[in-house]
């Protein structure tokens, strides 16, 4: 019996040496049920209620199983409160069983002593009972204070389930008050996706009615796109826009303000002239569209550019139509799914396909497109450029120009 106790002892400190080693300090319920286990598996009131006791050590590794767990959960305070007081109660009790094999004990020997001094005189007898009524009266005494403690602790439990209770109600008041907020806010995000929604239908609607000949709108899985032709926008080898192109921008500006959709802002040219310049070109063009559009009122944090150059052709670069038809700027409305960032790089522009001599340079004559042939692949991306000849004077052309070459006559269909 003394082995197994000293076994079960040794296995609670190691539990509570790794238990130290894993977490903060225990809290001081844990560490006095600890103690008061210690303390009365080795005393005679202990030995007097091993049933107790065991109840006190089931009760002391429910707590540190817990503390294990979770070291600052209060529900390891609470089992370690309900520990200490099993092993308060077995000493409690044992020391109950102790007085009452005293008694037992007191009570043979007085009547032994009424036996063996029955033929005594008087005095003495009276003297004997006196003697037991002493110890009755200790023993009285003793009872009543451990009747005290016994309703002091209920008195404590009964304080112990009360804060308890507590405790739970004012956690299922938290939660049901979280639980409002959460619908609240849901309601609300609900409200603002239908605000989006309708917006974007406004503005989608209103880009639709601005299409003619000039400006084309489409729906592509990026967004709401609007291509705007390059002889409305600006002069050859020009980044002012021109007086018309103030005025179907001023329109395009309205719907655009409709939406809060993030916008991207493409700019492109045809494949003739060197990258460098074609991308710078066509990203300075579609800053002039991005400053005019932030003139009108739309928000600069909603806009980004970017410079194509002679990227994602529509047409083949081949003829005067399809290079004109290549110098663009492109809108993009884009879808505003919730989380997701504005486009800054990287994307699908124009109409996706790539026609026959697409990526053919013009460098003062025009290529002409190989029988059969299917294009060369798009260039990287670049920041924004048309592929023009750096020559001072080249730019993009309208519907049906070409764009200047070197040595070559201009065709200003802008």
């Amino acid at each position: 019996m003394q082995r197994w106790k000293f076994g079960w002892l040794a296995f609670a400190g190691a539990s509570a040496l790794a238990a130290g080693c894993a977490h903060s300090s225990p809290p001081s319920e844990l560490t006095a049920a600890r103690s008061a286990y210690q303390e009365v598996s080795r005393s005679a009131e202990g030995r007097e209620r091993p049933a107790d006791v065991a109840a006190a050590r089931a009760a002391l590794q429910e707590a540190e199983n817990e503390y294990a767990e979770s070291s600052g959960s209060v529900k390891t305070r609470s089992l370690a409160y309900v520990a200490l007081r099993k092993a308060e109660i077995a000493e409690a009790r044992g020391q109950a069983d102790l007085a009452a094999q005293q008694r037992a004990q007191a009570e043979q020997a007085l009547r032994q002593q009424q036996e063996a001094r029955s033929q005594t005189l008087t005095k003495q007898q009276e003297e004997e009972r006196a003697r037991y009524e002493q110890q009755r009266l200790q023993y009285e005494q003793q009872r009543q204070q451990y009747d005290a403690q016994r309703q002091q602790e209920a008195d404590r439990l009964r304080t112990a389930e009360a804060q308890t209770r507590q405790q739970q109600e004012a956690e299922a008041q938290r939660m049901a008050q979280l639980n409002q907020e959460l619908q609240q806010r849901t309601q609300e995000l609900e409200r603002e996706r239908q605000a989006r929604l309708q917006a974007e239908q406004r503005a989608s609607t209103a880009l639709t009615q601005l299409q003619d000949k000039d400006v084309k709108v489409r729906e592509e899985a990026r967004g709401t796109v609007v291509t705007l032709s390059g002889s409305v926008l600006f002069a050859t080898n020009a980044t002012d826009l021109l007086p018309a192109a103030r005025d179907r921008l001023s329109d395009v500006a309205t719907a655009l303000k409709e939406s809060k959709n993030p916008l991207l802002i493409e700019g492109y040219t045809d494949s003739r002239g060197t990258d460098t310049y074609n991308e710078q070109l066509s990203e300075r063009r579609a800053e002039s569209v991005r400053d005019f559009l932030i003139n009108q009122g739309v928000p600069s944090d909603r806009i980004n550019i970017r410079g194509m150059g002679e990227n994602r052709p529509v047409a083949s670069n081949a003829t005067a139509e399809g290079r004109a038809n290549n110098r663009r700027v492109e809108i993009v409305v884009e879808r505003n799914v919730a989380g997701a960032q504005p486009s800054r790089s990287g994307g699908v522009g124009g109409s996706g396909a790539q026609p026959p001599g697409a990526s053919d340079k013009e460098s003062g004559q025009n290529a002409q497109p190989q029988p059969g042939g299917s294009g060369t692949e798009p260039k990287p991306h670049g920041a924004g450029i048309d592929h023009q000849s750096p020559a001072p004077d080249q730019g993009t052309g309208g519907s049906g120009a070409q764009e200047q070459a070197p040595e070559q006559p201009q065709d200003h269909g802008e």
